[in-house]
């Protein structure tokens, strides 16, 4: 008889049944189309709730062992990331119905919201130095030529330096098109100031 899976950190509605994070792993690597390292894959299931981080663990040795799963390459960080063989594939696209709608669908969409972020934070660099009245935040939006955007700013406190910070993370778009509107002056050429549709920034 199966057991259930420790129930620690699961939301309802998450799951708790070993072979149903199986499931969910080779559903995900499936649908995402790309690999992803061990700490995306745990990220990605665990910040929602699906699932609890020791049985997570579990089920992606049992794949590795089962040839569900394979380490294929590594990434720019060196850093191992994980695919799924031919006969993960099939089990992705066989039982994935079994799992509830609601468990797929956020497990995907934590998993996109969880690349862009990194890919932002990858174009767009936001560093806090300490200085002798305060802290100087340095933003930049970068391009495949010169930077798009490299911006400091003084604040006086850390609490409001970490503010500017997690707002620049959290929509870059909207804080460039509103230093150009405020420096041409022309706010038609840079489009409406409104927060971008970036639920992937969610805190």
């Amino acid at each position: 008889m199966e057991l259930n899976a420790f129930s620690a950190g699961i939301e309802p509605g998450g799951l708790t049944l070993s072979h149903e994070i199986k499931i969910l792993v080779c559903y995900l690597l499936q649908n995402i189309r790309q690999k992803l390292t061990l700490s995306q894959i745990n990220e990605a299931l665990l910040k929602k709730g699906l699932v609890n981080y020791f049985e997570l663990a579990d089920a992606m040795s049992e794949l590795l062992d089962s040839g569900h799963i394979v380490i294929c390459a590594t990434n720019k960080k060196d850093e191992e990331c994980y695919g799924l063989t031919e006969l993960g594939v099939r089990t992705a696209r066989e039982f994935s119905d079994t799992l509830p709608l609601t468990v797929r669908e956020k497990a995907l969409i934590s998993a996109q919201n969880l690349l862009a972020r990194q890919k932002s934070a990858a174009e767009n660099i936001v560093t806090v130095d300490k200085v002798k009245d305060g802290y100087m935040v340095n933003l930049i939006i970068s391009d495949i030529g010169s930077d798009l955007m490299n911006l400091s700013l003084f604040m006086p406190t850390e609490t409001e330096a970490d503010a500017v910070k997690r707002q620049f993370i959290r929509d870059p778009l909207l804080i460039y098109k509103g230093m150009l509107a405020l420096l041409t002056g022309d706010l038609k050429t840079v489009g409406e100031l409104i927060p971008s549709d970036n639920a992937m920034y969610d805190d």
